[in-house]
């Protein structure tokens, strides 16, 4: 009997033993787990990294652009790399000369370039695009002296319009010419107007609900599955996502027959600028304020705001190229322009500044990541 005693008292202490180092093992896991970013966070959070190739074609088959993009999410970052339509892969046949199968032949030639795959493509057609605009009520672009499009439908002489999909369509097709410099210009301007739209996609992220987002899917042509599509908007309204804008590097010839200029790429070249410019849209020193080039004009009579506000962002330790007068004096608000397509620099000013509006207006021949353009409403802040 007194055996038996024994041994019953040892099963419930035997019992809490085996239940406490359960317990123990739970808790190691689920640590473990948060300390790796393994397990629901993970899956919630996504990919790492995914890549797209988006074109756009207008109804009647004439190829205007493309770019590679590929989405960093963990950093919310995009690096964009622009192709101009002028550009040829073999032999001087352009993608412009393609037309309509343009976006395969860029696909095909970029996975080739790259050495890896293209993940999704997307191609959007004139009408598609209007659609696109127009569900989000309208798109904010700006407008100054050389970037004035007097197409043959518009004279735009206010420096800020908020367009329907009709008429941002006419900004980013009009072609002044059929020379490269103007094709070149237009890029610019093609730029402004992808960078506008995924801006305004995170700005107005309300109005692209479930439904709609899906009708964009059924009506435009790409190979994402209807999840993909809706984390590739996702990606957009969910955080603001800091930008990185280039271009595919080509060099200009001459076609004799044809007695025009084309780009003619260079594969080994197209691969390393492109590690490299993906390397530095990821990398801190992309948005060390250091490194930044930035004007700031004064937009009104008073004298002394443009060195006054370089102060402002040298206290932000933001690099001040240069301080000057603005093209017109008269401007009620003060803006911010993006001009290289870093968007870390303009989402520092715009903080330093109130959060003043950035508008993208691309100049790469200025040299500078961004114009700031000081107005009335900053000199009644600073009195």
């Amino acid at each position: 009997m007194l055996q038996e005693s024994q041994v019953n008292q040892k099963k419930p202490f035997l019992l809490l033993s085996i239940a406490g180092a359960v317990l123990l093992v739970a808790m190691l896991t689920l640590f473990l787990k948060n300390k790796t970013n393994i397990g629901s966070e993970l899956k919630l959070s996504g990919p790492k990294k995914t890549n797209y190739l988006i074109s756009m074609i207008s109804d009647n088959g004439d190829y205007l652009f493309s770019f590679y993009a590929e989405f960093y999410h963990q950093e919310k970052k995009a690096a964009l790399f622009f192709v101009n339509p002028l550009t040829s892969f073999e032999d001087e046949k352009t993608l412009e000369d393609y037309g309509k199968d343009a976006p395969d032949e860029i696909y095909s030639s970029l996975e080739d370039t790259l050495d890896h795959s293209i993940q999704h493509k997307i191609v959007i057609t004139e009408t598609n695009f209007h659609q696109i605009v127009n569900l989000l009520g309208g798109m904010e672009l700006f407008f100054e002296p050389r970037s004035n499009r007097i197409t043959k439908k518009y004279k735009r002489v206010n420096r800020i319009y908020n367009l329907d999909g009709e008429d941002c369509y006419d900004v980013l097709s009009y072609l002044e010419d059929r020379k490269l410099l103007s094709y070149i210009h237009r890029l610019e301007i093609q730029e402004n107007t992808i960078l506008s739209l995924f801006e305004t996609f995170h700005q107005k992220r309300d109005l692209l609900s479930k439904q709609k987002i899906g009708y964009l899917h059924d009506h435009i042509n790409n190979n994402l599955s209807l999840k993909d599509w809706e984390l590739f908007f996702e990606f957009f309204k969910k955080d603001r996502v800091h930008f990185g804008v280039s271009e595919l590097p080509a060099e200009p010839i001459a076609r004799v027959k044809k007695k025009d200029e084309i780009l003619k790429t260079h594969e080994e070249t197209v691969k390393v600028a492109f590690n490299k410019f993906s390397s530095d849209v990821r990398s801190s020193y992309y948005s060390d304020g250091e490194r930044a080039r930035i004007e700031i004009l004064n937009g009104t009579s008073k004298s002394g705001l443009a060195r006054y506000g370089k102060a402002l962002l040298n206290d932000k330790g933001l690099k001040v190229l240069s301080v000057d007068n603005a093209w017109d004096s008269n401007f009620d608000k003060s803006i911010i322009l993006n001009r290289s397509g870093n968007t870390q620099y303009t989402d520092t000013i715009s903080e330093t500044f109130q959060g003043r509006k950035v508008y993208f207006a691309l100049r790469k021949d200025l040299g500078l990541d961004a114009t700031v353009v000081l107005g009335e409403d900053f000199q009644n802040s600073k009195e």
